[in-house]
């Protein structure tokens, strides 16, 4: 009895088995052509609506990240939606077997559509091992949009890959300036939030003269040497971050070095 029964379990355990041991790019892949969903632990610092947008985190509360575009809305602005605490998710579209375009949720997901393969809950290591592949070995649209899903994911050393990436000469300008600014942005996130009492008429203009040292009209007149004085001495933490993020659109190996300098305590 026992040896009929041991045969029929045998075939049920091992494809799952199988299924667990292989590595989750493995997985996207061996689905060929379609959508497909995989959701880790998000960093304690994100959050979102499960759906449309999201906070990484990186530029305070009222700033969230819609569909790839950064938007801060106003301390009165009533449309902004609830930040809740949840997962990561992270919707792959494949095309015989290759990753195409990404789409990135976090907070209370929402329940997805059949069309959709949802892999569930997969372990932040192996998600972080598939984005960090798809930033460094992908190409195109895939590999740009990876990196702010790379972001989100605990415990991934985020700021090591994308200083390699925003050094990288052999990839287009679109994908070294994504990383750059990314860069950029979570450096001046060790400065702290400003709130809303801290802006005024002062704070504009400070903010209007660094931009407009970055955007010289004289080309031969080189703004980063200056933008790095302002971003690391400036009294003004207005000031300090408007050059950082100037710095990011940059994208200078300069710059990156003073970005990975004030992030090296997460490193």
């Amino acid at each position: 009895m026992r040896s009929a029964l041991r045969f029929p379990l045998l075939a049920f355990v091992l494809p799952a088995m199988a299924s667990s041991q292989q590595s989750l790019a493995g997985r996207l892949a061996a689905t060929g052509t379609g959508t497909v969903a995989f959701s880790a632990t998000a960093r304690p610092d994100v959050c979102g609506d499960g759906s449309l947008s999201y906070s990484d985190g990186l530029s305070g509360p009222r700033t969230r990240v819609y569909d790839g575009m950064l938007l801060t809305h106003a301390p009165w602005d009533t449309r902004i939606a609830p930040c809740e605490h949840g997962m990561v998710r992270v919707t792959v579209r494949m095309v015989e077997g290759v990753p195409s375009w990404l789409r990135t949720a976090a907070g209370p997901l929402v329940t997805l559509g059949d069309s959709v393969l949802d892999f569930g809950r997969v372990p932040a290591s192996s998600a972080g091992d598939f984005l960090r592949a798809l930033v460094r070995g992908g190409q195109g649209r895939a590999a740009i949009e990876a990196i702010a899903a790379l972001v989100l994911i605990d415990s991934v050393p985020r700021w090591e890959i994308l200083a390699a990436a925003a050094e990288d000469s052999s990839k287009i300008q679109r994908y070294r300036r994504r990383a750059s600014d990314m860069l950029a942005r979570g450096a001046a996130s060790t400065l702290g939030f400003g709130s809303p009492t801290d802006e005024d008429d002062a704070a504009s203009l400070r903010r209007e003269a660094v931009y407009a040292i970055a955007r010289a009209k004289d080309r031969s007149v080189d703004p980063v040497p200056e933008l790095l004085d302002i971003a690391r001495s400036n009294p003004h933490r207005d000031a300090r971050v408007a050059a950082l993020y100037q710095l990011g659109q940059l994208n200078d190996p300069r710059a990156v070095a003073l970005f990975e300098n004030m992030l090296k305590s997460e490193r």
